[in-house]
């Protein structure tokens, strides 16, 4: 009975552990089906199911108009099933048809088809023909599928700006890196079902997920306004640029802004590349120099300097101002561009003269707090923010260093760093009533179905002059450019300001003979700016006014037109008309300066008078060592031709327009601040 009654126990004991168990295993199954069921079911999917990626197609880049500026275009992939491949024992075959159909080594296919791996591209972005002839050789193993190619169907046009893509379609510059993100949309896949073995499983069943475009980016360049930019930087890179005379410079760049917005309309730069073809051209060629590159400014800066005077009430547009020449500071002579200098004129008139002696009396009324306050308000020594990569942040001479030269350079535009973007963005925040904003270059994004994604949106980043400031400042540069050095800007009917620049640049401490960074900046109209362009031409032998201010006018001119602005009834029709009752006299003929290098100071005299042009010594000695303005120069006739004299050739080691006083020798020089990159000693010569 006792054992009867133990066995019973043992049966319940035995029940129950296995329906305990039973009860687990319902539950674990359960869990196992409804928790985990959809990832183990595509677990099996992708062991059963192999696919092949179908590649989708990136989205358009377009101009502010709906031009487009790159689309994808189709093209076709090869692909290998490596196990498909063995399987057949044709590896060889296959190998070399693929090779001649594909003009790749033989060695090279059969590696690539064989290796261990569920799947192998062969090829990718081969022509329709190409992909054709291989659907019809029927080669085990081996497929086509869709894929796209990046076109950008106006050629160079805009490509500094749009940049350019990979082989996998991927951005690598411009845009097409800063927005690849958005551009790159989803891929899509063939799937097709296989066996373990990796074999295709014959009659397989195939499921096709369909891959979505990416998104459209929307640009604020305008095509027909880069268009107008790149066509004259064609001419300056062929020599056919204005009183260029055939010369060609090294680079150049022109940057078109809307001030009131910050939308970027135009950036130009040259040397240039096509995107379709980036790798034939030189890696230099694809530098965005508009955006990465650094030049002393010169005369241009000379807006800022007179921003921050207006707004401090240092000077009054009437007050008088006695230019002699030359200006003292520190021991050092800093000379104005005109021999004997301007005389007495009005601060108005120093701006339409471009007075170096004037614009340093404004730079040491500001004092060095107030003018650095200025030169971080106006964006300097900082990046922009433009939508661009590799953006330099330009270099300014350390404050604590800095000495009143220092300043007084400065105030002249010279001793610091800035790019182009910098000092159109600092202008444009003159010319739209003293706001400055950040550069922009995507004007909105949209998706495959025409939803607006990112809408466009102005940022302002802070009010660095008053509106009084600004519109008083916009009258002074537009009577620069209707009655002074800014005049080959001008343009019949419309009301235009701005400013001209000229920078000597310097290699290894010493002066480039006869190579100059020529510049101009303008806006108009000047009483509500549409446009702001600045154009920079490093490495000529001629000033600012005479090159860059011919490309200016082209650019204002047909870019105005284009816009619908129409001529205003009361803007002058000719260079010359009174402001604040100051008459500038008329355009002088233009003149080439002889080159009298190594002449004895006799000879060089008579040669440069006889060519109609007054002569300054420098220095002593028996020869010329070098003169201002060099040689082959194109500058107005009757100017002044400044000679340096010494007994061994050589170069200058102070900027043209600065000097040892010849009263006080014994000052001590004063030493180059650091950082500095010397990219170029800019000197305000003659415009």
């Amino acid at each position: 009975m006792m054992q009867l009654l133990v066995l019973r126990k043992r049966i319940v004991l035995l029940l129950g552990l296995c329906s305990i168990f039973l009860i687990i295993l319902i539950i674990r199954l359960g869990y196992v089906q409804l928790r985990d069921g959809p990832f183990l079911k595509n677990l099996a999917d992708e062991e059963h199911f192999r696919g092949v990626p179908v590649a989708s197609k990136r989205g358009n880049i377009e101009d502010c108009n709906g031009n487009i500026l790159a689309m994808s275009v189709s093209s076709e992939t090869v692909y290998a099933i490596p196990a498909e491949v063995k399987k057949s024992g044709k590896q060889e075959e296959i190998a070399a048809k693929l090779a001649e159909i594909l003009k790749l080594e033989k060695a090279a296919v059969l590696e690539n088809i064989t290796k261990r791996t569920s799947l192998e591209y062969v090829k990718k972005k081969i022509s329709a023909d190409t992909a054709t002839v291989i659907k019809q050789s029927n080669l085990p193993g081996i497929g086509v599928v869709e894929d796209s190619t990046r076109f950008y169907p106006n050629g160079t046009l805009t490509a500094h700006i749009i940049g350019f893509t990979g082989i996998d379609s991927q951005g690598l510059e411009g845009i097409e890196k800063s927005r690849d993100k958005e551009l790159t949309g989803t891929p899509g896949s063939i799937l097709t079902e296989y066996g373990a073995n990796g074999i295709k499983i014959p009659d397989a069943q195939q499921e096709f997920i369909q891959p979505i475009q990416g998104n459209t980016v929307k640009l604020t360049i305008d095509k027909n306004i880069q268009a107008f930019a790149e066509r004259e930087l064609a001419k300056l890179m062929t020599g056919q640029g204005v009183n260029m005379e055939g010369r060609i410079p090294k680079s150049a760049s022109i940057l078109v802004m809307e001030p009131s917005t910050g939308k970027m309309l135009a950036i130009a730069s040259a040397p240039t590349f096509d995107p379709n073809n980036y790798q034939a051209a030189p890696v230099s060629s694809r530098r965005n120099i508009a955006i990465q590159n650094g030049y002393e400014p010169g005369s241009t800066f000379k807006i800022v300097t007179l921003a921050a005077a207006l707004q401090e009430k240092v000077i009054k547009p009437t007050e008088s101002f006695t230019d002699s020449g030359s200006i003292t500071i520190l021991g050092k002579k800093i000379r104005c561009w005109k021999a004997g200098g301007h005389g007495t004129q009005t601060m108005v008139q120093v701006a339409e003269n471009s007075c170096n002696p004037g614009f340093i009396e404004m730079g040491q009324r500001l004092g060095m707090d107030r003018f650095y306050k200025y030169l971080t308000a106006f964006g300097f020594g900082q990046k922009t923010g433009i939508e661009m990569s590799g953006e330099a942040k330009g270099i300014l001479a350390n404050k604590k260093k800095a000495t009143a030269l220092d300043l007084a350079t400065m105030s002249i535009g010279q001793t610091n760093n800035v790019t182009p973007i910098q000092l159109l963005t600092a202008v444009s925040a003159v010319a739209n009533g003293g706001t400055l904003l950040k550069p922009q270059l995507v004007q909105e994004i949209t998706s495959p179905t025409g939803e607006v994604i990112v809408p466009f949106q102005k940022e302002e980043v802070r009010r660095v002059i008053s509106k009084d400031t600004a519109k008083l400042e916009c009258e002074i540069l537009e009577s620069v450019v209707t009655n002074g050095t800014g005049r080959r800007a001008f343009l019949p009917g419309y009301r235009v300001a701005g400013k001209t620049g000229t920078a000597q640049k310097v290699a290894n401490g010493s002066y480039i003979q006869g190579e100059y960074v020529a510049s101009f900046i303008s806006f108009a109209p000047a009483n509500n700016p549409r446009l702001a362009i600045l154009v920079v031409i490093d490495g000529v032998p001629f000033y600012g006014g005479v090159v860059a201010g011919p490309v200016v006018q082209s650019v204002m001119l047909d870019s105005l037109k284009y816009l619908g602005v129409k001529p205003d009834a009361n803007a002058p029709l000719a260079p010359g008309k009174p402001m604040y009752g100051v008459e500038f006299p008329p355009v002088k003929e233009a003149a080439i300066v002889p080159s009298v290098l190594g002449y004895s100071q006799t000879e060089a005299e008579q040669t440069l008078k006889k060519s109609g042009f007054k002569v300054m010594i420098e220095g002593k000695g028996a020869n010329v060592v070098d003169q201002i303005p060099h040689g082959e120069a194109k500058v107005e006739k009757g100017s002044t031709v400044i000679l340096y004299l010494g007994s061994e050739a050589g170069q200058p080691t102070l900027a043209p327009w600065i000097e040892e006083d010849q009263d006080d020798p014994d000052v001590e020089v004063i030493k180059d601040l650091s950082p500095r990159i010397p990219l170029s000693m800019n000197t305000d010569l003659p415009e």
